[in-house]
């Protein structure tokens, strides 16, 4: 939470919400809802495709810190979850390791009050420890790791430098009553946030369709209308009545393809090929 601070400010949240239900996902969400109970406007980016956020990363490791940032300077605070993936990817070695490290840490410095958050110390590839790590940590404002015992093995894995840096961890609940549930009026801000989230992640998503001038890998495999989804999102999945086109075909095609590995680098060369060859001929068009 930015406590302390006015009020109205531009929040960028980088990291993934549920869907999937997973312990940072969750964690995350609980500091999406105390930014939207504090008063602030948030816009969450999100680098798993499937996950509920505003807009998505095209890519993990050192594309998505690049993207990154070209998008925190416009935000007030920036508050960022470490994930498999961001911003390191998973099986990288050591020099892809440091440089993606290096650009995380670009990018986090061209941000205004910086929070990183680190659920698990094994959400980072390599762990907290090294000179390229401590970049990172350097560029933030606070770090909240998931509890106590992350806590201690952060301080341990950074050494003496720790001492320097504003490491929390979120404050245990109070008595022996551990139901899962959000507090005072907790059903209201669990709600709040998922439809505002919900509702103008799927504005976007058919403003997208419409142009037909973006594709993000792993729309198809979100949920069926009716689980977990917005009215919104229930009628941008809903099939046309209208005839299928070949366009539409060849659209299912791509999309199929998206669904398997193997797959999924050929279909986004087809999709950019097919783009390049439409926007030719209505240059062609217009001339």
């Amino acid at each position: 939470m930015l406590a302390g601070r006015a009020p109205d400010m531009r929040v960028l949240v980088v990291g993934s919400l549920p869907p999937p239900v997973r312990a940072r996902a969750e964690a995350l969400r609980t500091e999406v809802v105390a930014l939207l109970a504090e008063g602030h406007s948030v816009e969450v980016v999100a680098p798993d495709p499937v996950a509920t956020a505003h807009r998505y990363l095209i890519a993990t490791g050192i594309p998505g810190c690049l993207q990154l940032s070209r998008m925190v300077s416009g935000f007030d605070s920036v508050v960022v979850q470490v994930t498999p993936g961001l911003p390191v990817r998973a099986r990288a070695g050591q020099l892809e390791r440091t440089l993606s490290l290096l650009a995380f840490s670009f990018a986090l410095g061209r941000g205004h009050q910086v929070v990183i958050r680190l659920e698990r110390l094994e959400d980072l590839p390599g762990g907290a420890g090294g000179r390229a790590a401590l970049r990172v940590w350097r560029a933030a404002e606070r770090i909240v790791v998931g509890d106590e015992e992350a806590r201690s093995a952060f301080v341990t894995a950074v050494g003496s430098e720790a001492e320097r840096l504003i490491v929390s961890s979120p404050a245990a609940p109070d008595g022996d009553d551990d139901d899962g549930g959000w507090g005072e009026r907790s059903d209201d801000s669990a709600a709040n946030v998922l439809a505002l989230v919900r509702a103008r992640a799927a504005r976007e998503r058919r403003a997208l369709a419409a142009s037909d001038l973006a594709h993000v890998t792993g729309w198809e495999r979100l949920a069926s209308p009716g689980i977990a989804m917005t009215e919104s999102d229930a009628a941008l999945f809903t099939p046309a009545e209208a005839p299928r086109r070949p366009g539409d075909l060849a659209r299912s095609v791509l999309a199929a393809a998206d669904r398997r590995p193997s797959l999924w680098r050929l279909a986004r060369a087809a999709r950019l090929a097919r783009r390049s060859f439409y926007a030719l001929v209505r240059r062609d068009k217009w001339d």
